[in-house]
């Protein structure tokens, strides 16, 4: 199969049946995440964006971040070659129905990803289309994003946003908090001296229960010296 590590435009799926967290770095290229379905995290410094089925963001070269992706959740993430006209700032977008199509086409690609043929002229497309996209700042979201941006693990909802909720997101309001929680006591692991106050302050009531999250949403166990950045 053609290989595509050098090609100016990568596209690759991430079709997770489990929790995966990320680690926060710096990409030589630019970067296009597009939701097909459930939820992620996006962290830019010291806040946690959540992007739904629908929604996408563009990080260009150089940004330092993470992408947190949930249980049951796919994913576009699109790689853009400095040399190729894009946006010069990170931020939100609402994609257009033609970038949604072409993403989720380049997503159930069948065949060779051959950048000489339709696959590479769909990333071309691709590329055209989201010259075409309005950016706007990552903290430009929607009423209930911007309630879990709020306070991730934490949040609460009135009965009438559930039902929206769980369409949105993929899940029901629990289970995107567990997962958070999960996330930040990762994140601070390394740095903790005391396990029980650390998973207790983050909504565990115990170690036990912190363990057996770890079970059902990691696809492998947690460790005491585990750190997601």
């Amino acid at each position: 199969m053609t290989t595509t590590a050098h090609y100016s435009i990568r596209h690759q799926l991430f079709d997770l049946p489990h929790l995966v967290p990320g680690k926060r770095q710096r990409h030589l290229k630019g970067v296009l995440l597009l939701m097909h379905q459930g939820a992620g995290l996006l962290q830019l410094g010291r806040h946690y964006y959540p992007l739904v089925e629908g929604e996408a963001a563009f990080l260009p070269a150089d940004t330092l971040f993470a992408w947190h992706g949930f249980a049951h959740s796919r994913l576009s993430r699109v790689e853009l070659s400095p040399r190729l006209n894009q946006p010069t700032s990170a931020g939100r977008l609402a994609p257009s129905p033609l970038l949604v199509a072409i993403a989720a086409r380049l997503a159930d690609w069948p065949g060779e990803q051959d950048w000489q043929g339709a696959h590479g002229r769909l990333c071309r497309i691709l590329h055209d289309e989201l010259q075409l996209q309005t950016l706007l700042p990552a903290a430009s979201q929607p009423p209930l994003q911007k309630l879990v941006t709020a306070n991730p693990t934490a949040f609460t909802l009135a009965s009438a946003q559930e039902a929206e909720f769980r369409r949105r997101f993929g899940c029901d309001a629990d289970s995107f908090r567990r997962q958070c929680a999960l996330l930040l006591v990762l994140r601070d692991l390394a740095k903790s001296p005391n396990l029980e106050q650390l998973v207790q302050s983050h909504g565990f009531t115990s170690v036990p229960q912190f363990e057996q999250d770890c079970r059902h949403w990691l696809a492998h166990p947690c460790h005491r010296s585990g750190k997601t950045g």
